[in-house]
């Protein structure tokens, strides 16, 4: 049965789910939505539905199963595809990767979107203060703090070992999302470069970082964001 995919249209929290699904070469399709009010409108009708945990985007719908939440879902295609880790120390190293990329993926989206703003549905506030510029100078010094400590552990082709594992596809984007946004933290850090051009160059991927539909470019973070992450950025 075909994977569907349904998130917005921006690389977000979703590129990479579209990773490993290009990667496998097996039919999927994208259900995408639009961030306006009507795309609003069809997530709130999907949020809702009995069969939905949680009602998070992304979500994957595989089997007649809904699975929602970023990670689950890259684990769960782990197991799928065979790329989740069966040896007790790989599955910490793992974790512990997934876990830290996540952690720096949610400072980088507080450092670029405003919480006292308006957001779809949802009322803004008329006294908060945003300070992107600050925000964004204080996560470098964190961003510049660990992307030293990804280069001590990429002394592999990929973090396990030949192959990739199902973080490696977590470990790719969100590095990329971190290189746009401060490309100066990774600067020196030969073996994180390395891995990255490894990554791009895996069968199927290849293609598709060389596809016009790449080269145009799609959004990082969304058009309300203060730091969007488009290619002409």
């Amino acid at each position: 049965m075909t994977i569907t995919l349904t998130y917005w249209s921006v690389r977000g929290l979703a590129e990479p789910i579209r990773h490993i699904l290009r990667y496998q070469d097996e039919p999927w399709e994208e259900n995408t939505l639009q961030i306006s009010n009507e795309g609003f409108g069809d997530w709130m009708k999907m949020r809702d539905a009995d069969d939905m945990p949680f009602g998070n985007l992304p979500f994957i719908e595989d089997d007649g199963k809904k699975v929602t939440q970023s990670i689950t879902i890259m684990r769960y295609l782990g197991r799928k595809f065979g790329m989740f880790p069966t040896d007790p120390d790989d599955i910490v190293l793992a974790e512990i990767v997934e876990q830290e990329l996540f952690d720096l993926r949610n400072k980088l989206s507080s450092a670029c979107y405003n919480p006292y703003n308006a957001f779809g549905p949802f009322p803004g506030s008329e006294i908060g203060k945003f300070d992107h510029e600050f925000l964004k100078g204080r996560f470098a010094q964190r961003v510049s703090e660990r992307v030293p400590k990804f280069n001590k552990i990429l002394t592999k082709p990929f973090l396990l070992g030949d192959k990739p594992c199902y973080v490696d596809f977590l470990l790719y984007e969100f590095l990329d999302h971190l290189k746009s946004f401060v490309p100066h933290t990774f600067e020196g850090n030969d073996n994180v470069l390395a891995f990255m051009k490894r990554f791009e160059e895996l069968p199927n991927l290849k293609e598709w970082f060389e596809s016009e539909k790449y080269k145009e470019g799609n959004y990082i973070n969304a058009p309300m964001a203060a730091w969007h992450g488009g290619k002409k950025e």
